[in-house]
């Protein structure tokens, strides 16, 4: 992965202090989990990958459905505290990883059948990042396997307020940084990827209700080469 600084260790740190308070966003999974299970199950998902699982709501929703999941994220926070629940609800189906998402991933080629984040893409990642990010997803997935995520879109409530942080960001009162997308910049970081849909929805996750884009993108089963 291309790397441009650690210019957001404010915002890992951030997300450190902020898990010190137990289900931070709910102990329910998020609209985006229950949204798209359902697809999942129905396209024989068995393992998933899911990047920026926080403390874990999402993780154990998945895992009590019956998918492995392999859950990621830079807070060590977030992490241990989605082990340790995962123990206390006898989820043998749950492997916990911290990793720096913009670090690549740590997988073999054509290896996963889906990769899932909810709000990840929003975080503080340049352009280049998020490319490089969207790269290494295609990489890792198989033939026809499934990226879903979620991002904060140009109607959400807080989109161009509060203090700039960099292209499309701004910094909100809590402290966080966040990226907003338009569709149509969506549809540019998906290039090469089938478009199963793009797709509104509101998260009523605490502390207030977000307006997101709902993005499924399938990695082609055939490569077209070029001649």
């Amino acid at each position: 992965m291309i790397m441009t600084g650690r210019r957001s260790e404010g915002q890992q740190r951030q997300w450190e202090t902020t898990y010190v308070q137990k289900d931070f966003f709910g102990s329910k999974p998020s609209e985006l989990a229950e949204s798209v299970l359902p697809l999942m199950l129905q396209e024989k998902v068995r393992d998933v990958v899911e990047l920026g699982c926080g403390q874990g709501r999402d993780t154990w929703y998945f895992a009590r459905n019956g998918l492995f999941v392999t859950a990621m994220d830079y807070s060590e926070a977030g992490i241990c505290q989605l082990r340790d629940r995962a123990n206390d609800m006898n989820l043998g189906n749950i492997k916990g990883q911290v990793h720096d998402v913009r670090d690549g991933l740590p997988f073999q080629d054509n290896s996963i059948d889906a990769i899932y984040s909810h709000m990840l893409m929003c975080m503080e990642l340049s352009d280049e990042e998020l490319q490089s990010i969207m790269d290494e997803c295609f990489r890792v997935l198989r033939p026809g396997g499934l990226k879903i995520f979620s991002v904060r879109n140009d109607h959400d409530p807080h989109y161009g307020k509060f203090d700039a942080a960099g292209k499309d960001m701004w910094r909100n009162p809590m402290g966080f940084v966040v990226h907003f997308f338009t569709k149509e910049q969506i549809e540019s970081l998906a290039k090469g990827w089938e478009i199963v849909h793009i797709k509104e929805f509101e998260d009523r996750s605490p502390p207030f209700t977000k307006k997101l884009y709902e993005v499924v993108l399938r990695k082609p089963k055939r490569t077209v080469e070029a001649f």
